[in-house]
């Protein structure tokens, strides 16, 4: 599947990035710019909660692992979801079995399995996404939800527990 842009998935190109490798799920703005998202939604409707997920691994189907945070977005600020949490759920999505079988029929994955996840993680500014989050060191799914909203312009990507 096509990477997805960070100026097309939100408002941060003008921010250095982490790794060149992450797709940023954030926010609200597609200006023409890159490939166009093709989403339920239009674009400028278009509102997540500010995290980036490694593209390879994506790709490879390996899984949905969070790499970066929009510095201000709703999941830095909520403070729960952590670089290095893997994404499990988007509400009702099962990630991990979009990732292992993404031919089931039970996905449209005719434009890419990034595609499936970002239609999950992104809608209207002010709606709530459940997410199901697995981290290192602690036993079970963390659940948590986060309100969907306008990342800050020109937001800055935290990959690190050092970038605060």
């Amino acid at each position: 599947p096509q990477p997805l842009s960070s100026s097309v998935m939100g408002q941060a190109e003008s921010a250095p990035q982490a790794d060149p490798n992450q797709q940023m799920f954030g926010c609200c703005e597609a200006r023409g710019k890159g490939p166009q998202m093709q989403t339920k939604e239009p674009a400028s409707r278009l509102c997540g909660v500010g995290v980036g997920l490694d593209s390879h691994l994506l790709a490879a189907g390996r899984g949905a692992v969070i790499t970066c945070l929009a510095r201000g977005g709703p999941a830095e600020r909520d403070n729960s979801v952590r670089i290095g949490d893997a994404l499990v759920y988007v509400d009702e999505l099962d990630v991990r079995e979009l990732m292992n079988n993404p031919n089931s029929g039970k996905y449209d994955v005719s434009r890419g399995v990034s595609t499936v996840l970002a239609n999950g993680l992104l809608g209207e500014a002010g709606t709530t996404v459940k997410l199901g989050l697995i981290r290192q060191g602690e036993n079970g799914i963390i659940y948590k939800e986060l309100k969907r909203a306008p990342l800050p312009h020109g937001c800055q990507w935290i990959s690190s527990s050092t970038d605060n």
